[in-house]
């Protein structure tokens, strides 16, 4: 069982006229590593797969930019998300054979509930690791069934809780709780993380999840965004089930890193490459994280920063060229008592 180099990255939509352009500047980093995950935030299915009437603003990507991904080397890729959905059965079902036939590992979305819930298992040098993946994120209709196409969905309740002095100060906004399925939800995905940790020698569960700036105020700049009380609950619960790492997105940015029962759960991998039109005018921080494996367990965990400008490409830098980055990614993390190592060449987690 040899050594695996692993590298995570976020929310990814490449749908440019170029789409070489937008991994160009990260492809030495790319190069480094044994297994390249992203969140892909678009399907992947031409125009001749679309409804006549569907709403062609929102992401998709043609299939010849897709190629740009293969390029790249990306090896797993995440489609449990809400952009999945977006254009109803026919495309989805058309990005499960083009990333087939890529040979890119997928988990998250399938033709029914089973295929989407199930891990997805990638080798390399004798080590497997295996995909359990959800979404909290995304409009009715979405989730896989038994018999139909969709994402593999874990619902969550939202509460809204008046503060004690709203009698006395009429507007104050309410306290928000989030409150996740605790039934058949969660005893499906204990039981889906315990046949990755059969199959696999590290589970990973990749979870949509959170807010989104843009969701809260359109306008929004990349302000701190909270952990909601489920993402916490779920990522515990995805730990103490047997996960060995739990990775998130949908926020944009980056979120706090927890490292709970020696095991890290990254609350937001960031962008790394987005062209929604929504992202064009906005500047994000980012990060490439890397994960080394050794003797079947995660071994070190961290992380080089940089941010994206637009509609160009990430700009990953030195830690002490990208200090604004690093700062606010170890305030964020300080409240979950996570402690970083500042290196010359990237931050590492302590484990």
């Amino acid at each position: 069982m040899g050594d695996v180099k692993m590298i995570l990255l976020g929310d990814t939509n490449v749908s440019r006229p170029d789409p070489d352009s937008a991994f160009t500047p990260a492809l030495d980093l790319l190069k480094d590593a044994d297994i390249r995950f992203c969140n892909l935030e678009t399907i992947v299915a031409d125009a001749q797969y679309l409804h006549p009437y569907d709403r062609s603003h929102l992401p998709r990507t043609e299939e010849w930019m897709f190629e740009s991904y293969v390029r790249a080397g990306f090896d797993v890729m995440n489609q449990a998300n809400n952009p999945n959905t977006y254009h109803g059965h026919e495309p989805l079902m058309r990005s499960f054979e083009v990333l087939d036939a890529a040979g890119i590992i997928h988990s998250g979305a399938g033709p029914n509930l089973a295929a989407a819930s199930r891990p997805a298992v990638i080798e390399r040098n004798g080590t497997k690791i295996a995909f359990v993946s959800r979404t909290s994120v995304g409009t009715p209709g979405m989730e896989a069934t038994v018999d139909t196409p969709g994402v593999a969905f874990y619902p969550v309740q939202t509460l809204y809780e008046p503060p004690a002095r709203v009698h006395s100060n009429p507007g104050l906004p309410p306290i928000v709780h989030t409150v996740p399925d605790r039934g058949e939800h969660r005893s499906a995905l204990e039981a889906d993380i315990r046949a990755a940790r059969e199959q696999a020698d590290v589970a990973i569960v990749s979870w949509h999840w959170g807010l989104s700036p843009y969701q809260i105020q359109p306008n929004a700049g990349a302000g701190e965004l909270p952990v909601m009380e489920y993402q916490q609950e779920m990522g515990h619960f995805a730990i103490d089930s047997g996960a060995d790492m739990v990775i998130g997105h949908h926020s944009h940015q980056p979120q706090p890193i927890e490292v709970y029962q020696g095991k890290p759960i990254l609350y937001s991998l960031a962008n790394f490459v987005h062209d929604l039109g929504g992202f064009r005018e906005r500047t994000l921080m980012t990060m490439l994280v890397r994960c080394l494996i050794a003797d079947g367990k995660i071994q070190r965990l961290s992380y080089v920063p940089g941010v994206v400008r637009g509609h160009g490409p990430p700009d990953f830098a030195k830690p002490a060229q990208a200090p604004e980055v690093v700062k606010r990614i170890t305030e964020m993390s300080s409240p979950f008592g996570t402690r970083f190592e500042i290196g010359e060449e990237e931050v590492t987690v302590v484990l």
